[in-house]
C-alpha cells in the first residue's frame, strides 16, 4: 500500500518548470520577514544572503544546531496528498489530475543542514535538500514534465569588522553537488502511472561558489539604528560541470547552473523596547540581473522577539503577504512560516502560496 502510494505521489508530482529564481536554502527566519534580509543577516542564514551579517553575531551568541529538518509544501499540494489516497483506491489519474490543470504544486523536504555559527564565522553542512515544481498542461492532451533539483554541500563563511565594526565585510565559499533534470510525461506515461528512474531525469554535478558583501550601521537616529547592505552572491555563477552519470546525456541542463545576483538592502533596529527585546524593519531589492519586474524584487519585512523566546515576523515577498513565528527553548527551536512564491514575470501574476514547518536541535 504505502509503496503504491509513494509511486502515485511521484507521478503526480511531474512538474512544468515555474519562473520561480532559483535557490539553495531559504531560511524560515528570511521568508517570514518576506525575504528581507540583506542589511539582516544576524546568523546562519547569512551564508545564503550576505555573509557580512556574520559580524553582526554578538560574541557568545553563536549556536551550534544538530539537525533541523525542514519540509514544505503549498496550498494546492495539500489537496494533491489527499488525492494520492482516492487513487491508491484505483480512481481514475487523468481524471483526478483534471482540476489541476494550469495549477502549481510545490514540496520540498530538508533532510537536514547541522550548523556551527559565531561571531564572524560559520560552517554548515548541507545534507540533500530536495526541491520539486509542478504544473500540468494540456496542449492536444494532457502532460507533465519533471523538474527536479536536489541539493548538498559545505558552506563556510566568514566575516570582519572594521571602523569599530560599523562597516563590516564577509565572504562565503560553497562546494556544492547538484542533482537535477527534467522529463516529461505523455498522457499514457500518466495514465499507466509509468515509473521513472532518476537517470530518466538528469544527472549529478559538483561545483564550488561564493559570494561576498558588505554591512554599513550608522549611528543612532531618532529611536533606530540604520545599517545598508550589498552583496553579490554565486559570484562564479556554477554551472555544475561534472558528470558523475554514466553517460553525457545524463548531465545537469545548463539552466539548473546558479545564477549570479546582486541584493541591496536596508535595516532599522529599535532595541530594549518595553518586553519587546528587539524588534526591526527591513527592506530589500534583490535577485537584480535576473529577469522580472522590479516589484517582483522587492521584499519588505519585520520581526519583533518577546522575552527573548518567541519571534514573530510578517512582511510581503515579491507582493504577496508572509507571516511567521518561532519558540525557541532550551535544545528546541519551533518554526512555522507562510509565504507567496511569484512564479510569473511579474508580481500578482501567479503567486504560489506555501508553507513551512522545521525543528531544529542544538544549543
Amino acid at each position: 500500500m504505502m509503496k503504491k502510494l509513494i509511486t502515485i505521489f511521484f507521478v503526480l508530482s511531474s512538474a512544468l518548470y515555474a519562473a520561480e529564481y532559483d535557490y539553495l536554502y531559504r531560511g524560515t527566519r528570511p521568508m517570514g520577514m518576506g525575504g528581507a534580509f540583506t542589511a539582516v543577516s544576524d546568523d546562519v542564514n547569512a551564508l545564503f544572503f550576505n555573509p557580512a551579517g556574520l559580524n553582526r553575531i554578538k560574541p557568545g551568541e553563536g549556536e551550534i544546531i544538530f539537525a533541523n529538518p525542514m519540509a514544505t509544501v503549498n496550498t494546492t499540494g495539500i489537496k494533491l496528498v489527499s488525492d494520492a489516497v482516492k487513487l491508491s483506491k484505483g480512481e481514475n489519474m487523468l481524471q483526478t489530475m483534471t482540476p489541476y490543470l494550469g495549477k502549481n504544486m510545490h514540496y520540498a523536504f530538508g533532510i537536514s543542514m547541522p550548523y556551527w555559527s559565531r561571531h564572524n564565522f560559520a560552517v554548515a553542512l548541507m545534507l540533500p535538500n530536495i526541491r520539486n515544481n509542478t504544473l500540468l498542461r494540456r496542449t492536444v492532451a494532457t502532460q507533465a514534465t519533471e523538474d527536479l533539483i536536489i541539493d548538498s554541500g559545505l558552506m563556510v563563511g566568514y566575516a570582519h569588522g572594521f571602523l569599530q565594526d560599523r562597516l563590516a565585510v564577509g565572504v562565503d565559499l560553497k562546494f556544492l553537488l547538484r542533482g537535477a533534470g527534467s522529463f516529461t510525461f505523455d498522457s499514457e506515461d500518466l495514465y499507466t502511472r509509468r515509473k521513472v528512474r532518476f537517470e530518466d531525469i538528469g544527472g549529478y554535478g559538483f561545483g564550488i561558489d561564493g559570494d561576498i558583501g558588505a554591512i554599513y550601521t550608522f549611528n543612532k537616529l531618532w529611536f533606530f539604528i540604520p545599517s545598508v547592505g550589498v552583496t553579490i552572491n554565486n559570484i562564479v555563477a556554477t554551472k555544475f560541470p561534472t558528470q558523475f552519470g554514466n553517460s553525457a546525456q545524463y548531465g545537469i541542463p545548463s539552466r539548473f547552473g546558479l545564477k549570479r545576483t546582486v541584493g541591496l538592502g536596508s535595516k532599522f533596529e529599535l532595541p530594549d523596547l518595553w518586553h519587546i527585546t528587539k524588534w526591526i524593519a527591513a527592506f530589500d531589492i534583490n535577485h537584480i540581473g535576473l529577469p522580472g519586474t522590479f516589484f517582483k524584487k522587492v521584499h519588505i519585512g519585520t520581526e519583533l522577539w518577546i522575552l527573548e523566546f518567541f519571534g514573530v515576523r510578517g512582511g510581503v515577498n515579491q507582493g504577496y503577504f508572509t507571516f511567521g513565528t518561532t519558540l525557541d527553548v532550551p535544545f528546541i527551536r519551533i518554526d512555522f512560516v507562510t509565504y507567496a512564491e511569484e512564479l510569473g514575470e511579474s508580481t500578482g501574476a501567479k503567486g504560489d502560496r506555501r508553507l513551512v514547518l522545521q525543528f531544529s536541535f542544538g544549543i
